[in-house]
């Protein structure tokens, strides 16, 4: 009998080992499926997961098919009556009717006569506006130097009218056209070779990928003492966040793959936006830049950040980073069976917004924030919710989702806990991560720098970009403004300063606030 019982303490203990490892497994596999099926696979129930696995087939309209279809029976057969003819009387509001056209567009009119009574007399019109577009025009600009016949020094010669300055000499292109390849494939994710294509189809413009691609590192090339000057005033600011995102660069050694480089952004979010590009995600990048920066710095969890002790005064954590975590726990969680310890510190992290969302209605500065904060709880409120995410993780698997997210918020805590002693310091560095969102687009379509040596230039165009949006600026204004000044030999590290967007803004308002005289 004491052999049969310590048997079956084994097989017990055997069989608990067995059931953990198993709620592991179709955790793991859940999220698995996620992944391939997208953000729809979070309304399917793990059953229906598990049939669409077994669809080599399936495509991305049957998912979501098969989704919004079990989303609709369940509304449909858990309304009751009265809310389901709220809903239809909803549907049944008029129009609040469509927004006005732009005012600053130009209006061109339209008669159309009334053909059924041309002589009656005229009562007044039926007045509707729409929008017009009009395809972008090319013309040939024909450049005309004038030649003058001239005494000097008692020699008749012939003086000829010096030619503009242009971003690249001799080339084809007036400024205007190589602004627009900038524009439209930095902030419209359109590669050189699909521009090319279009000019091709729309205009008749046939030239070659080459020419493009030189005319944008020209840009590039210039941009660079600008960019390194942004990033300068940037360090002089006492907060900063941090965000480093990897692209590819074609290879040039023959190896039969892409090589990876790393953009890593510096920025204030009411202030300027500095790429630096990389050859790798090492902590030599990092140092270098904030080498003698004395501020805070807030970024993710990511360990070179962690490293820069002797670059920064202080570490701030982001509150974004740890709510992914704890979401993806949940969402690791069958519909069946859900998990109320991820939700519930959940709902703790969006009370935490809520105090951040009223700071911005209000338009407090760093000082009435930081006062709503301390007059809202919020450090009593995070110790409160450290309690919780402790006891959540002593009774989770390490493995789990929710185990990794407790880790991970416990490990950070200090960093997190920074955003309540400085009004500066955002909740997150999402603003640094909205910033990010043209790369991640943009390699989708252009797919690769063309080398290493493009890396710098490609950094310089996007920190103005990126700056000239933070500010504010109509970018192609801007871009059409400072990229001849940029190209004058005159132009000094002085002017570079006042060429920034936030200082060009300000100008133009200031002018215009000028009366006329």
């Amino acid at each position: 009998r004491g052999l049969g019982d310590v048997y079956k303490r084994q097989l017990q203990s055997r069989v608990g080992e067995l059931e953990i490892l198993v709620r592991l497994r179709e955790e793991q596999l859940r999220m698995a499926r996620m992944d391939k099926y997208g953000p729809r696979s979070e309304k399917l129930s793990a059953s229906q997961l598990q049939l669409l696995d077994l669809e080599p087939g399936v495509q991305l309209a049957e998912v979501e098919a098969e989704a919004s279809r079990q989303d609709s029976e369940k509304k449909v057969a858990a309304a009751p009556e009265g809310k389901q003819r709220k809903k239809r009387a909803a549907y049944s509001r008029a129009h609040p009717g469509r927004s006005p056209l732009p005012s600053h567009l130009p209006r061109k009119e339209v008669i159309i006569p009334c053909e059924e009574a041309p002589d009656g007399p005229l009562v007044g019109y039926e007045v509707r506006e729409e929008l017009v577009i009009k395809p972008a025009e090319f013309y040939v600009q024909v450049l005309k130097r004038e030649k003058r016949l001239a005494v000097i020094a008692d020699r008749r010669t012939i003086i000829t009218a010096p030619m503009p300055l242009r971003i690249i000499e001799k080339c084809r292109f007036e400024d205007s056209v190589i602004i627009e390849l900038v524009v439209r494939k930095y902030c419209d994710h359109q590669p050189a070779f699909r521009q090319r294509m279009i000019w091709e189809r729309d205009h008749g413009i046939i030239v070659n990928d080459a020419l493009l691609i030189r005319c944008i590192l020209r840009a590039g090339e210039l941009f660079q003492p600008l960019a390194r000057v942004a990033g300068e005033e940037l360090k002089k600011g006492g907060y900063i966040q941090a965000d480093e995102t990897r692209v590819a660069v074609l290879q040039q050694n023959g190896k039969g793959r892409n090589d990876t480089g790393w953009f890593w952004q510096y920025s204030a979010p009411d202030g300027l936006v500095y790429f630096d590009y990389q050859d790798s995600r090492s902590s030599a990048g990092p140092k270098a830049f904030l080498k003698g920066y004395t501020g805070t710095l807030q970024s993710d969890g990511y360990e070179v950040y962690t490293n820069l002790v002797e670059e920064i005064g202080a570490h701030a954590g982001c509150w974004a980073h740890v709510r992914r975590k704890f979401d993806a726990a949940r969402k690791a969680a069958p519909k069946e069976v859900p998990c109320r310890d991820s939700q519930a510190i959940l709902d703790e992290i969006a009370s935490l917004y809520h105090v951040e969302k009223d700071a911005r209605t209000t338009a407090l500065d760093a000082d009435g924030r930081l006062g709503l904060r301390q007059t809202r709880g919020i450090v009593t409120r995070l110790e409160a919710l450290r309690e919780k995410i402790v006891s959540t993780r002593s009774r989770v698997l390490p493995a789990s989702q929710l185990g990794k997210a407790c880790d991970y918020t416990l490990g950070q805590w200090d960093k997190l806990m920074v955003y309540t002693r400085d009004g500066r310091v955002e909740i997150d560095n999402n603003w640094c991560e909205n910033d990010m969102r043209p790369i991640a687009l943009g390699r989708k379509n252009w797919m690769h720098l063309g080398s290493e040596e493009s890396g710098p230039k490609v950094a310089a165009i996007m920190t103005v970009i990126a700056s000239a949006k933070r500010a504010g600026a109509n970018v192609r204004e801007y871009l059409s403004w400072v990229l001849p000044k940029l190209n004058d030999p005159a132009t000094t590290e002085a002017d570079l300063v006042e060429m920034l967007p936030a200082r060009w803004l300000a100008r133009r308002a200031e002018a215009a606030a000028q009366p006329e005289r």
